[in-house]
């Protein structure tokens, strides 16, 4: 290798080593849970009984988002743990989950839906939600099955429906001479191209699946809330409504701050004196959570074997195909 390269090898080996220092150094002891990568807030101390209060902070998504200088809000399969932690724990008496999201995927959204609904079948543990500014759509979604809902006025919610974007470049490569070269087994392999006009039979096979997709949303609120299914449908055209709008039309049940929601959850679990603390995913510097674990091994691997390449191995994002979401956008 050249000087440059050598030079490029060491200060990438130098910050590896640096956060594993600052990795180490930044591990806190657990109260009552034992997970490495998460930390526990203590907001109100008491007795040995738990009301645990999970979070769920931006887009519902299982995709790694996070990058080198910014940190991912949520992480799916961590929240997913921690839900069942808590509903096994005998300790805890209660959960609160608070909600400040658009929403997210389909699958994700609905998957969180459904394991709320079998933890409560199989842990007889009330839920409260707070929404806080938004819990609209996927955000909605995940909250019904909660014994109790609670908004502030202005919180943003409803927006009850699916939605599937793309974008028709035809006209524009048409006009710049770019050519579609698709080469395709059948007609309906590639739906949504985004380099022709959308046939009308394709677009019929795509609202067949949002619409069965929409379908999974009212049942969901159905089940959960244990609303009349006309009612649902009537609310379920995509729109939004503010926290008091959200509570005359039965989609929450009351209005307050997010101390009322725990005050709520110690009332109906007869847990009053109850120590009241948060469950979350450990915080990190975006660069240093990139630099993590598996990863920084991986990395470190790849500078050592493959020092002759001026790659770095920066994991991409290559998931950029149209897909169904359960998302409060435009």
């Amino acid at each position: 290798m050249n000087k440059k390269r050598w030079t490029a090898l060491g200060l990438c080996i130098a910050i590896l080593i640096i956060s594993f220092v600052i990795d180490a150094t930044g591990r806190t002891e657990k109260m009552f849970f034992a997970e490495e990568e998460w930390e526990e807030v203590t907001i109100e101390s008491g007795s040995e009984s738990i009301i645990a209060v999970l979070e769920v902070s931006g887009v519902i998504t299982a995709r790694d988002t996070s990058g080198v200088f910014n940190e991912q809000e949520y992480h799916h399969d961590s929240f997913l743990k921690r839900l069942e932690t808590v509903y096994e724990n005998e300790d805890v008496k209660a959960i609160v989950l608070y909600v400040n999201s658009p929403g997210g995927g389909v699958s994700e959204s609905d998957e969180i839906f459904q394991r709320i609904m079998s933890l409560k079948n199989e842990n007889e543990k009330p839920m409260v939600v707070f929404m806080d500014q938004v819990a609209a759509s996927g955000g909605y979604y995940i909250a019904a099955p909660a014994d109790h809902i609670m908004a502030t006025r202005n919180t943003i919610t409803g927006s009850i429906g699916v939605i599937m974007q793309s974008i028709n470049l035809h006209q524009l490569a048409e006009n710049w001479g770019v050519e579609d070269a698709t080469i395709k087994s059948g007609e309906l392999k590639d739906l949504m191209n985004p380099l022709r006009n959308m046939e009308e039979e394709e677009r019929e096979v795509m609202q067949s699946i949002i619409d069965e997709m929409h379908q999974f949303f009212v049942e969901a609120i159905v089940e959960g809330r244990g609303m009349d299914l006309k009612k649902v449908e009537k609310l379920a055209d995509g729109r939004i409504f503010t926290g008091s709008q959200a509570l005359q039309n039965g989609l929450v049940d009351s209005l307050g701050r997010f101390e009322d929601a725990v005050e709520k959850a110690k009332m109906i679990s007869g847990s009053e004196d109850a120590t009241v603390l948060i469950l979350r995913q450990k915080s990190t510097f975006g660069w240093q959570h990139f630099l993590n674990g598996n990863q920084r091994l991986t990395m470190l691997e790849n500078l050592l074997l493959n020092h002759s390449s001026p790659r770095y191995p920066i994991p991409i994002s290559t998931e950029h195909y149209p897909t169904p979401m359960y998302l409060w956008t435009y």
